[in-house]
């Protein structure tokens, strides 16, 4: 059977790809780059924006009229997955549920991609809450993989040949070394209370190699000094940090749950830039939210002009049922959330 696979989303999803990938071609499945050419899809979904939604549906359509088994898996909101039951496309939840959908049986081994780079989640879930995101409903709540777990994994792609290592979790500042407080207990006497994501950042940084380390994604409240510090002073830590701001207007930022101001987060990436040489800064903006006005707008301009992002992911907002925002409506039209886009994009990406 050949099969192609489409990934929609974030970067934990590009991860979760590679890994299906292994996964089928190791139980005799051949990969093809262009879904015309298979026999079956896997979609690794994104349910954080409607727009994102909206095409995979489309795609779903176009790929039945092909005659395509279509399966998909990674974040998919209950009334979606039922809508999509509906229209034969068939949901799993992990490696194990796939393998006994097709009855697969194990044939060959496979390695990691050729690329020098690797995704290692380090975390999964999210407690923030922040009023536009369904991620907190759809992949629960804060959950840390041990520090010896991650350590180990590295080392070993290391020793493949991997050249960069991306962490990643939804707030990797908030990575928790150990839910066993005998374990945090012994390496807080060596590392004097530092921030558990700072120590990891070190641990990483000792594995003998030629590599780098980068990480995604932050939170402006969790980016405490001594990560700063880390990534300022650790030779293999890569000088970029994304750091989300999401909306330069306080009223804005209080409504999506954001728990900082403009002017907090203002004097964090000065710190920053301060500590950290030749600081590449990137940053999330949503334009559009309910109750933007064309006033919180310029607020957001203003924001960006003063920390002169070297460059920013810009959404058009998109309500998300479940979520806190999703009563307030849609109320800004789409032509003028492309509007805003048009000069976020052009005033930062496009200098």
């Amino acid at each position: 059977m050949k099969f192609y696979v489409e990934t929609i989303g974030c970067q934990y999803n590009e991860y979760d790809a590679s890994r299906l990938a292994i996964f089928l071609k190791s139980n005799g499945l051949t990969k093809v780059d262009n879904p015309k050419n298979a026999d079956a899809i896997f979609i690794l979904a994104c349910s954080v924006r409607q727009t994102a939604v909206d095409r995979i549906f489309g795609r779903v359509r176009n790929w039945q009229k092909e005659n395509k088994k279509i399966f998909i898996t990674a974040c998919v909101t209950d009334e979606d997955k039922k809508k999509l039951a509906k229209k034969g496309v068939v949901y799993f939840s992990d490696f194990d549920h796939l393998k006994s959908l097709l009855a697969l049986q194990k044939t060959n081994n496979d390695t990691l991609s050729k690329s020098d780079t690797n995704f290692v989640p380090i975390m999964s879930g999210c407690n923030n809450f922040c009023s536009y995101c369904v991620v907190p409903y759809l992949r629960g709540r804060e959950k840390s993989r041990s520090m010896e777990e991650i350590i180990k994994e590295v080392e070993e792609l290391i020793k493949s040949g991997k050249k960069e290592i991306v962490l990643l979790g939804q707030n990797v500042n908030s990575y928790k070394i150990n839910q066993n407080k005998k374990v945090i207990l012994k390496v807080r006497r060596n590392e004097k209370y530092k921030s558990d994501f700072a120590i990891l950042l070190e641990k990483l940084n000792k594995i003998p190699g030629d590599f780098t380390i980068s990480f995604t994604s932050n939170h402006p409240k969790d980016m405490t000094e001594d990560i700063i510090e880390a990534v300022a002073t650790l030779p293999k830590v890569k000088k970029e940090i994304h750091l989300p701001l999401q909306s330069g207007s306080d009223k804005i930022l209080k409504a999506m749950n954001r728990p900082y101001t403009s002017e907090q987060y203002l004097k964090l990436i000065e710190n920053c830039k301060s500590k950290i040489k030749n600081l590449v800064l990137t940053t999330d903006i949503i334009v559009g939210f309910p109750g933007e006005t064309e006033e919180d707008f310029q607020k957001t301009i203003e924001v960006c002009k003063k920390a002169n992002f070297n460059l920013a992911y810009i959404n058009k907002y998109s309500p998300r049922k479940g979520t806190a925002a999703y009563k307030l409506g849609d109320p800004i039209p789409w032509k003028e959330k492309k509007r805003r886009w048009s000069i976020l994009d052009k005033m930062i990406n496009k200098k």
